[in-house]
């Protein structure tokens, strides 16, 4: 498999590696995007691209409700804008394959 050599490609094939994230709303500047093990069990995140992306990296943000509290938020944006940035200094295209695999995994492996 190539890497994506474009956001779009990028999307493309992140929604394929992971066909249970369902993206809402896929732009060249943002994608929102969630996931969800039971109604009780879910998370939306928005992904936004800087000027510079995949140079920079993207920033993920968690959006909060019943299901994902304040410290957990801020706890799993930090682990994955880490994740993100260190991606980043690779500069290809797969930040977003990393970060959803960080999500996927973490939903499905932990009780919450």
């Amino acid at each position: 498999m190539s890497n994506p050599s474009s956001i779009s490609e990028e999307i493309s094939e992140a929604k394929n590696l992971f066909p249970s994230v369902r993206v809402i709303t896929a732009t060249h500047s943002f994608l929102i995007a969630t996931y969800e093990r039971s109604p009780y069990t879910r998370m939306k995140m928005t992904l936004t691209f800087p000027e510079g992306y995949p140079s920079h990296s993207l920033i993920v943000n968690i959006d909060q409700d019943a299901v994902v509290p304040p410290g957990l938020k801020k706890k799993l944006e930090k682990e994955m804008n880490s994740l993100a940035s260190q991606k980043a200094e690779r500069a290809q295209f797969d930040q977003i394959r990393y970060v959803w695999e960080h999500m996927v995994s973490f939903i499905d492996g932990n009780l919450f």
